[in-house]
């Protein structure tokens, strides 16, 4: 029986994989001005990776707001740290957009806390989650997932750090751009079991 033909991954398994490596570009949005320059390059990429950070709470009842949006490309990053960019219009109009598809894992939850910062109307999201549900699969979040269909562990290790500092570490960087570059690297072979990324988006943009 092949991985793929099984509802559960085993957690020493998952444990024993090399790690998800994201060697691309991550770039810190922290001004209105680069913000929007940045949802302008978006624009050029019909498919993106999409996740959000915010402040751990360690009390129950407790919440912070989302402190770090991602978006992801193919080869690039960002992280709008969204207390020093806001929440602009244009940002939210590509959100909103729907021939732009943002790729992310239990989505509603961060759908819900953005609208705490800007109403919007979302389209054009991707629910890996709700896809993975459908075909069977019992574990559904990112380290499954990635585990599953990439072969690679998903490090959580900075998930509990503070998202709301002004200067992000490095550490903080590079897990924040991999949880949402493996939403758009494990679309793909969630949806239709492909192999080429790049063949897989031309061929849906060519239909």
């Amino acid at each position: 029986m092949t991985l793929l033909q099984v509802n559960r991954i085993d957690s020493d398994y998952i444990n024993s994989l090399p790690a998800v490596q994201f060697e691309g570009n991550v770039v810190v949005v922290d001004s209105p001005e680069q913000e929007e320059t940045v949802v302008k390059e978006l624009y050029n990429h019909p498919y993106v990776g999409f996740d959000t950070e915010s402040k751990p709470a360690f009390k129950k009842g407790i919440s912070y707001p989302i402190s770090l949006l991602q978006l992801a490309t193919h080869d690039t990053a960002y992280l709008f740290q969204l207390k020093k960019t806001g929440f602009s219009d244009a940002l939210a109009a590509f959100l909103a957009n729907e021939n732009y598809k943002k790729i992310g894992i239990g989505v509603n939850t961060d759908i819900e806390k953005l609208q705490e910062l800007k109403r919007f109307i979302p389209r054009g999201f991707i629910d890996l989650s709700k896809i993975a549900k459908d075909k069977g699969i019992i574990q559904v979040g990112a380290r499954a997932l990635t585990a599953r269909y990439l072969g690679r562990r998903l490090v959580k290790t900075a998930q509990k750090t503070n998202w709301a500092q002004s200067q992000l570490s490095r550490k903080q960087q590079v897990y924040a751009a991999a949880d949402a570059w493996v939403c758009l690297q494990v679309y793909p072979h969630l949806v239709a079991d492909a192999t080429d990324y790049r063949k897989f988006i031309e061929e849906e943009e060519e239909e």
